[in-house]
């Protein structure tokens, strides 16, 4: 196990769980599963955030209530806890803490617009369009008509 997952699993024994209770995957995601069925999975929060692979995620969407358990590094009780499912949507940041999502989304990247071109932007909005579709189709808009 790794440091983090040392934290947890003692976490874990301090929530009333015994050891034997307690089956450990330490290369699945959960990484552990108790007697009683609960899910647990341990993350490290590295500066503000904290880091999911694809593969984790795709094991992770499996067990929606798999509780994430986020940890500190000089911190021996969770920083935070939360359901996969509060988290499964993808966000980049939940409660104060910045996810990074490695490998899930390379097709998609970030533009930084300011409050005023953002309003603007919804100004030409359609119900329902999100700026995705809103930018392309005033991207083919503007190459129509030359």
């Amino acid at each position: 196990m790794n440091k983090t997952q040392e934290k947890a699993f003692q976490w874990l024994l301090n929530q009333g769980y015994k050891k034997e209770d307690i089956s450990i995957r330490q290369n699945a995601s959960p990484a552990f599963t108790a007697s009683d069925g609960k899910k647990f999975e341990a993350r490290r929060l590295y500066g503000a955030q904290i880091i999911f692979y694809s593969t984790q995620y795709q094991q992770l969407k499996h067990h929606p209530k798999a509780l994430i358990l986020v940890f500190r590094e000089n911190e021996e009780e969770p920083f935070a806890k939360f359901r996969f499912e509060e988290i499964s949507s993808l966000p980049k940041s939940y409660k104060g803490i910045d996810i990074n999502w490695v490998s899930l989304q390379q097709d998609i990247g970030t533009i930084r617009v300011s409050k005023k071109t953002k309003e603007r932007l919804q100004a030409f909005g359609k119900m329902g369009e999100d700026f995705d579709k809103l930018i392309n189709r005033l991207l083919d808009k503007v190459k129509k008509n030359g």
